[in-house]
Formats: C-alpha cells, structure tokens, sequence
C-alpha cells in the first residue's frame, strides 16, 4: 500500500507540473506514464437545421512504456446510417438532398459509428526544470462503413482508414504550446444490394494545429489535492480533396454540391478546463469557424470531456 500510495503520489506531482499541456482537441507529444490507464468520454454536439447532432467517443488510454502510448476509442453518432438514403441521388443523377452544400437536417438513428485505434512513440525528450520539448509521431487505425455524405475524412466517427502525423510539443513553467501536422488516407464506401451498387472514394486530407495552454490556478502548489484550473485556445484546420461517386457504375455530378467538392478551413477552440484530486479532467469548449467551414458539423459546436486515470503496481 505505502509503495502504491507512492506512485500515485508521483504521478500526481507530474500531471499538476504539466496540467497545461493536456490539450483538450489535440494530443499533446507527451505520454501517459508506463502501468497508468485512462478512460476518457468526449462528447461533440451541434444543431444542423432542425435536428441536433452528437458525437460520443469512449476512448482507452494505455502507458505501455515512457515511449510508447496506445488507445482504443468507440465511437457513436447519429451523423449517418449504414445506407444513404433513398434520395440522395435524385433520378436526373444529380445530388438530391443537399440545398447549397448544407443538408436538411435528416433524423439519423444514434448507433456505434466506428473503432479507432492510434498508437503514439515519442522519439525526442529534452527536458530541464519546469521545462521540457517533446516530439512523437503517430498512426490511427479506424474501421467501419458509414454513408458518409461529405468528402471530408474523419476517422473519429466517420471513416474508416488510416492516419499518421507527428507532434511537438514545447512546456515552459505556467504555459505550453504545442503543433501538428499529419494526414489521412480514408477507405471508399462501397454498398451492393441487388442490381443496385453505390461507390463513394472520400478525400485525402491534409491536417494541422497549433494548441496553446496555460496554469491559472493555483499560484502556489501545496499539495495534490488542489484543484487546477488551465486555459487554452486550440487551431484545429483541415485541407481535403473532393469526393468521387460511382452510382450503378455511372459518375455523379458533384460539383453543385460544396459538402462533396474538395475545401480547407481553420476552427477556433478556446477551452476551460479543471482537474481535481489530480487525477479528474472536466473540459469545456465551443468551436466556431475562423477560415473556410467543415461541412462534417455546424459552427459552433459544444464540446464536453472528462476524464480519469487508474493506477497499478
């Protein structure tokens, strides 16, 4: 017990020293310590029309060693169905449902969307006191087949495919800066039923950050037990290609339709968060658009995560 006591005492202390680096969008180039697992539930909503969406992420975070990091996020929606609808396609050929690249708001049922798998090895750690740079490099895995009806990749829901990128990440007492750049590759979709068939190949994707964190609360550490509070404001972009459809083996016309046309933008998300007993994570933060627009989700968004940490011998 005291040599568990110790450990979770140890990595108290290094979560309080480094709390402004637990970026709420984007992760940081720091790992979770070795034997340390993680649970974290991230909730995205947003009105489109009518209807409200939401995007839930049950997401396993695993230290494997002082280098190496795994997790296992499920993933639930009710962006999507497994088909697209019967009039996605109207009988001119043509995409029916979409009035000026922005969709009416379609009632989805709320299901599992995908599994995500990322694995992340940190390569570079120079670190002094109060202060560290980092740098890791990244690969995600996703899997699942849903119609989905934007060319803008995702793999947090979305898509299946593959992603890759690395990340570096800068701490300097109360604050820390951190930038990403990586890319996706996403698998078509690909639905046969009968005599019927639709292909849909999905954008390459190009994606980037720059997240910036800071230590409000406390002023003065004097012990574990104190709450943290940290300030962040995260720039979260995308540039994508356009989508390609094959329905019934015949090219549709797209270009009318922004949501399938190739595009780029930059997102806007300023985040509160507090930590408790150094151990619970409460985040809160809005997304707005700054540059461009993402047709996956509606401005602004809300976002809501908490997360915990387990400790084992």
């Amino acid at each position: 017990m005291k040599i568990r006591a110790l450990i979770v005492f140890l990595f108290s202390a290094l979560s309080l020293s480094h709390a402004q680096e637990l970026f709420p969008h984007v992760d940081p180039a720091s790992n979770i310590p070795k034997g340390v697992f993680g649970i974290r539930v991230f909730n995205e909503g947003y009105t489109e029309v009518a209807q409200f969406k939401s995007l839930q992420s049950v997401r396993f975070m695993l230290g494997i060693s002082s280098k190496w990091m795994l997790t296992q996020s499920f993933n639930f929606s009710n962006h999507h169905v497994r088909t697209f609808p019967s009039d996605f396609i109207s009988n001119d050929g043509t995409i029916g449902y979409h009035t000026h690249g922005v969709k009416k708001g379609n009632k989805y049922p709320y299901q599992l969307a995908n599994l995500n798998f990322n694995i992340k090895y940190r390569f570079l750690s120079i670190d002094d006191e109060k202060e560290h740079f980092r740098m890791a490099a990244y690969v995600e895995m996703a899997t699942g087949n849903q119609a989905h009806d934007e060319a803008e990749p995702s793999l947090m829901g979305d898509n299946s495919g593959i992603g890759f990128g690395m990340i570096a990440t800068k701490l300097y007492k109360r604050y820390a800066i951190s930038g990403s750049l990586g890319g996706i590759l996403p698998q078509k979709y690909y639905f046969q039923e009968n005599d019927s068939s639709m292909n849909v190949e999905y954008g390459n994707a190009i994606t980037y950050s720059l997240s910036t964190g800071m230590l409000c609360l406390p002023l003065k550490y004097k012990d574990y037990k104190q709450t943290n509070v940290n300030v962040y404001a995260e720039f979260v972009g995308k540039a994508y290609q356009g989508a390609f459809i094959l329905n019934n083996e015949k090219q549709t016309d797209v270009s009318s339709v922004p949501a399938l046309n190739k595009g780029n933008y930059v997102e806007f998300r300023p985040s509160v968060q507090f930590i408790f007993l150094s151990n619970l994570r409460i985040d809160l933060s809005m997304g707005t658009r700054l540059l461009g627009r993402s047709y996956v989700r509606t401005s602004p968004t809300y976002y809501f995560t908490i997360q915990r940490y387990f400790y084992f011998k």
